[in-house]
């Protein structure tokens, strides 16, 4: 040891005397010394280097051979901070040198830098002219701020229609209806008091209204009077010459679909599209002669042809339903009428919207598609930062929204981000931030060491059981900020790459996640809207099982992907681990502790206590900063992600203005349209296929918590509508696709881009190529179990679920 200790220090700067380290460094001004300091500051590191590496590779070292190489390292840390000091010191005379030679120069209103100032302002003045070019352009958009009930309630009833002439509108209208609930006053379902107040607020002279306001030039929409209407022609006659027909993107798979979810009272609300052949109708009265009654058939009389019958929905006591519709329109709509009729004698406080989408309404799903492209490849090249792409694309879909004169305003805008989620983060964030200090993300990583027993097999599948498990009762994100400072410290002290251990706890955050209600945001959706079917339990019983066998495969595929990577065992001595990483702070790890201690409880109490989990992170960050020290609470904040935190923001942004240009519902519509076409004798086997492989691969590129939302009512009206299927299997194959799915891209699931924020925070980065190398085989993996499993139980047990064509459900 000696002999080698004497070769490995032969040129080393241990050679010189102690003592000259207190020297080191001074009058460092000229700039041949501030370079030969820096030279030096690079040979230390290499000796730093070089002895912790001698540290790590000897077996046999006595104590005292280890005391005198932690001496040396010692010694050669302290001249390494007197040369930088050295160097900081020559950069500040640097720096009070350029400024005394600032001081000295020509100032701006010198005649002689006259160019200087011109070549200056030529430069600005193309940013600032662009800059107020967008200003006036954006002073110009209408904001949206209409909501779900804006104030536009009309009373509808059978003898009073909503009658809205489409004159001003062009190419494309979007119309958002609120339908109330058929509950009594006081009853504990809403709508009972709208129904009394629109009974009492309703029209008396609509006619007469209407005229006013067309003869004032104004398209207001005011309520009509007509007696319930037969159902007219549902077949769309052929367009006049020169004129495009109008098209209407069905929300449901079926044709108008009748909306059904509940026994009891039930009225019906239609919506038809028709053709007038001027506005005489105004004037003339709705029987052509100015003096009869209102009537939807009287309207159909002195139409050019039968009215195109858009959808119809059923109204009942089981709660409040917002449905949206969207059709095309002739080229010349002067004389085309939106119309909603019902059958119901009372009135009923209907909540409309209407929306003209103008030229770029036939064509919003392919620009969606197309930025939603568009964020990817900036994302897969990196030819930006991610946090950039996405506030890129979030403002080009926020562009678009403005061109169809529905751009929202601004707190509709932040209405769109999902403040659980942020909430959520940046509290944990602070939180593990704040209980880093302690050292004991160190210590627990020399304790997983321990019990791996040197094994990296047994150390992987150790920290993937324990992210599993805790993601299946916390949330996944939550989970993910807890284990990955233990990984990245545990690998750091055993020299190895945290980048595989990271990734693979990442997907079985994603994995353990599904088994539960409470373990996923997808499965929270489902819960929630599916209510009256499924419990807390069905999820754990039905889910559970699924999870478990998937998570062999994956872990298997794990194995053979980094095979290297996991061959052989850690170098670590264990009691050496223990004495150099013990608790550094453990009066401030008592109060974490305390404060993690109760976060976590709350969380496990959710399904009790119903309390939000980010009011629980939030008020948890607080108290912790409160107790950790109120004048240095700004330290704290470091350990907040910035850039991940405003990735989320403009992600959700981006997912929602999709949303709102048709794009979720296309593809929802779509997979129902599939679904109501196949054989009824197979036609649950196809869903449940469809829809596993669908939402898995729609949300490894989009996020899954809108996914989940917009496909929810879609599950529930086949249900209602279509025989051969049941809404229970549906309901899991979508919990299981929309989890798993999360594993297929780096920014699929909320616990990836966390985690890959956590990485790049130590050094460590995992590209979205890299990441989809092995997330998307380990998505299929798992996603063929899951299809086997799904296709079992429905054998054995969904299949008796079906309810027989024409019997109730």
């Amino acid at each position: 040891m000696s002999a080698h200790k004497k070769e490995g220090d032969k040129d080393s700067l241990l050679q010189k005397d102690e003592d000259e380290a207190d020297g080191v460094g001074a009058n460092p001004f000229g700039e041949a010394v501030a370079e030969t300091e820096l030279q030096e500051i690079q040979t230390i590191q290499t000796e730093v280097v070089d002895i912790t590496a001698k540290l790590w590779a000897a077996d046999e070292m006595t104590d005292e051979e280890a005391e005198e190489l932690e001496r040396q390292s010692n010694l050669l840390k302290y001249k390494l901070a007197m040369a930088s000091s050295a160097v900081k010191e020559w950069g500040m005379q640097q720096a009070l040198e350029r400024i005394q030679d600032h001081e000295n120069r020509r100032k701006w209103h010198d005649p002689a830098k006259s160019d200087h100032v011109k070549k200056v302002a030529m430069q600005m003045a193309p940013i600032a002219f662009g800059f107020m070019l967008l200003v006036g352009l954006a002073s110009q958009v209408h904001f949206d701020d209409s909501r779900l009930i804006p104030g536009q309630i009309y009373a509808l009833a059978g003898l009073q229609p909503f009658v809205y002439p489409l004159g001003s509108s062009s190419h494309m209208v979007e119309v958002r209806i609120q339908i109330p609930s058929l509950a009594a006053p006081g009853s504990s379902s809403s709508g009972g008091h709208r129904r009394n107040s629109a009974r009492r607020n309703s029209a008396r002279d609509w006619l007469t209204q209407v005229t006013q306001h067309r003869r004032a030039g104004k398209n207001t929409t005011l309520p009509g009077k007509a007696p319930p209407a037969a159902n007219p022609p549902s077949k769309t006659p052929a367009p006049a010459a020169g004129k495009t027909p109008a098209k209407t993107p069905a929300p449901a798979p079926a044709p108008p679909a009748v909306h059904e979810v509940a026994e009891g009272p039930r009225e019906t609300i239609t919506a038809y599209l028709f053709n007038m052949p001027d506005n005489g109708w105004l004037h003339r009265g709705f029987d052509g002669h100015g003096n009869g009654k209102p009537s939807l058939d009287n309207l159909t009389a002195q139409a050019l042809e039968p009215p195109e019958k858009i959808a119809e929905w059923v109204a009942t006591a089981e709660g409040e339903l917002p449905v949206m519709i969207e059709f095309e329109l002739l080229a010349d709509p002067s004389h085309q009428l939106f119309v909603l009729g019902t059958s119901s004698g009372d009135a009923l406080p209907v909540a409309v919207s209407l929306h003209s989408l103008g030229p770029t309404g036939p064509y919003q799903v392919v620009i969606a598609g197309f930025i939603l492209t568009f964020v990817f490849g900036l994302i897969v090249t990196e030819v930006l930062h991610r946090c950039m792409a996405a506030m890129l694309g979030a403002a080009l879909t926020l562009t678009v929204l403005a061109a169809q004169h529905r751009v929202p305003n601004l707190a509709k805008t932040v209405g769109w981000m999902d403040h659980g989620t942020l909430a959520l983060l940046w509290g944990m964030m602070i939180i593990v931030g704040v209980t880093t200090r302690t050292g004991v993300f160190e210590w627990t990583g020399v304790v997983a060491c321990k019990l791996s027993g040197g094994s990296k097999k047994k150390l992987l599948l150790l920290l993937c059981l324990v992210t599993a498990i805790l993601s299946a009762f916390l949330d996944n994100v939550t989970t993910i900020l807890l284990i990955s400072p233990v990984t990245i410290k545990l690998c750091s002290l055993v020299n190895q790459n945290p980048i595989p251990y990271l990734i693979s706890e990442a997907i079985y955050s994603n994995l353990g996640g599904t088994a539960t209600m409470i373990g996923d945001p997808p499965n929270i959706i489902i819960g929630n809207m599916l209510s009256k079917w499924l419990g807390f339990n069905d999820f754990l019983f039905n889910l559970c099982p699924g999870v478990i066998l998937s998570c062999p495969a994956v872990f298997y595929f794990l194995l053979y992907f980094w095979k290297e990577e996991f061959e052989g065992q850690l170098k670590a001595d264990i009691p050496k681990l223990q004495r150099l990483y013990p608790i550094t702070d453990p009066a401030l790890l008592v109060k974490c502790g305390a404060v993690l201690a109760c976060v976590i409880s709350s969380f496990f109490l959710h399904p009790v206590t119903h309390f939000d989990p980010a009011w629980v992170a939030i008020l948890g960050a607080v108290w912790l900063l409160v107790a950790f020290d109120m004048h240095h609470c700004h330290e704290a904040l470091h350990g907040v992600e910035w850039d991940t935190l405003l990735f989320f923001a403009a992600l959700f942004v981006i997912v929602e203005g999709l949303g709102e240009l048709g794009l979720l519902r296309f593809v929802a519509s779509t997979l129902g349209g599939m679904i109501a076409e196949a054989p009824i004798a197979s036609r649950q086997y196809f869903a449940i296929g469809l829809i596993l492989w669908s939402s898995a691969f729609f949300s490894a590129f989009v996020d899954n918590i809108p996914f989940t939302a917009t496909m929810v009512p879609i599950l529930k009206q086949l249900a209602a509508d279509v025989p051969g299927i049941a809404i229970e299997p549906l309901a899991w194959a979508l919990a299981f696709g929309a989890c798993f799915g999360g594993n297929g891209t780096l920014i699929g699931a909320s616990a990836n881009i966390v985690m890959a924020g956590k990485a790049a925070a130590e050094g460590h980065h995992i590209t979205f190529v890299y990441f989809f190398k092995v997330g998307m085989p380990a998505m299929i993996i798992s996603m063929v179990v899951i299809t086997v499993y799904m296709m079992a139980a429905n054998a054995l047990f969904y299949q008796a679920m079906v309810v027989a064509p024409g019997a109730a459900p």
